[in-house]
């Protein structure tokens, strides 16, 4: 059986008081594991891009927002997939590289996402998207945003 290695750059929105996240509802109708899921908005890398231009790049084509990293330090997060529990034909090793990112007071427009890979999006403090059907990876992401927003001055750089 065939496999590959997905590398996801991603960009994680934090609120101007740190309290909230933006996460992103997935639309893909034609995956049924990941249809209607909650994910941290971003995709693939291309060639030649590094993680941070491509993180900024992400979150201009799916949110229409331009983004600022405000944390030099990505979030990793990886797991493999295997094509007997997802709608891939093949196992998948996939690899999430998060950045905290800055949107200021701009609102995401999700008209301009080429793919239309995004039914909707809302802000969510740590609680709340714990409750939310979200994909793999999502969540302990998302905590570790928290845990890093708690120990370090990253606030200061956002207000």
């Amino acid at each position: 059986m065939k496999n590959k290695i997905v590398v996801g750059a991603l960009g994680i929105p934090v609120s101007k008081d740190g309290q909230k996240v933006l996460l992103t509802q997935r639309h893909a109708p034609n995956f049924p594991a990941w249809h209607n899921k909650w994910q941290i908005a971003g995709g693939g890398v291309d060639f030649g891009e590094t993680m941070e231009e491509a993180v900024l790049r992400e979150m201009y084509e799916e949110l229409h927002v331009k983004a600022k990293i405000i944390h030099p330090y990505p979030i990793v997060k990886t797991s493999t997939w295997f094509a007997k529990e997802s709608d891939e034909k093949m196992d998948t090793h996939v690899i999430l590289i998060a950045y905290l990112v800055d949107i200021g007071d701009q609102v995401p427009d999700l008209t301009h996402d080429p793919d239309w890979e995004t039914s909707s999006w809302d802000w969510f403090t740590l609680e709340e998207a714990r409750k939310l059907d979200c994909l793999p990876l999502t969540i302990p992401a998302v905590e570790e945003t928290f845990q890093l927003l708690g120990k370090h001055e990253i606030i200061k750089k956002v207000c």
